[in-house]
């Protein structure tokens, strides 16, 4: 089916955009994560967590865009799978947290070797991809804003936005927190912040493994 009018593509992107803007600005394990690794290990560090992040939101948006919702509806199984191994995911990274507060207060976070740009890259992709609900909250925004049986130039209008805003967004966090004020500030309350983080890290966690549909 060809492509609504020039003006109505441009109200639709605009709306998918405002809606996405909203669910970035809002802090969650992505948010988190990034801005975590920012203020504990480097800028460059960061900024592969949150080019992970951004790869898994892609994921999510393309299979949104491909109707995995209609996929999670008809086996829920799949969807409960998915949650379980996001929940566990969520609350490892936590422990890890926990467990690094117990290092010396003050540490230097470069007295010990940073983690590899991969392990940093995996930590953002994982943290997002573990969980499904992406997918259904891009499934919801795509058939409450989309018009019905959208074509290709719309859609691919649409992801394009959101991988960009996230792009934007995720590079904004990992370079406003990795400053040295902020650094040297999170030096000086390790033991709390990471105690803090991942508090709430396992507590995303927790909501995954026990939420019911």
């Amino acid at each position: 089916m060809p492509d609504p009018a020039p003006n109505l593509m441009l109200s639709t992107l605009l709306s998918v955009a405002a809606l996405h803007v909203l669910v970035l600005i809002i802090p969650g394990p992505d948010v988190l994560l990034v801005s975590q690794i920012a203020v504990a290990r480097s800028r460059r560090a960061a900024l592969l967590a949150g080019a992970g992040v951004v790869c898994g939101i892609a994921c999510w948006a393309a299979l949104a865009l491909l109707g995995i919702g209609v996929l999670f509806q008809n086996f829920a199984w799949i969807h409960g799978v998915i949650r379980v191994a996001g929940g566990l995911y969520l609350l490892h990274m936590a422990y890890t947290l926990w467990r690094s507060s117990f290092g010396a207060q003050g540490q230097s976070a470069h007295t010990s070797p940073p983690p590899g740009d991969l392990k940093a890259f995996r930590s953002g992709f994982l943290t997002n991809i573990a969980n499904p609900k992406a997918a259904i909250f891009f499934g919801s925004v795509f058939s409450s804003v989309l018009p019905a049986h959208s074509g290709a130039g719309l859609k691919l209008g649409a992801f394009t936005v959101i991988v960009t805003l996230s792009v934007l967004w995720f590079a904004l966090v990992a370079l406003g927190m990795s400053t040295a004020r902020l650094q040297a500030a999170y030096l000086n309350a390790r033991r709390g912040i990471d105690r803090v983080a991942g508090t709430v890290m396992a507590g995303f966690g927790a909501l995954l493994l026990t939420h019911r549909e």
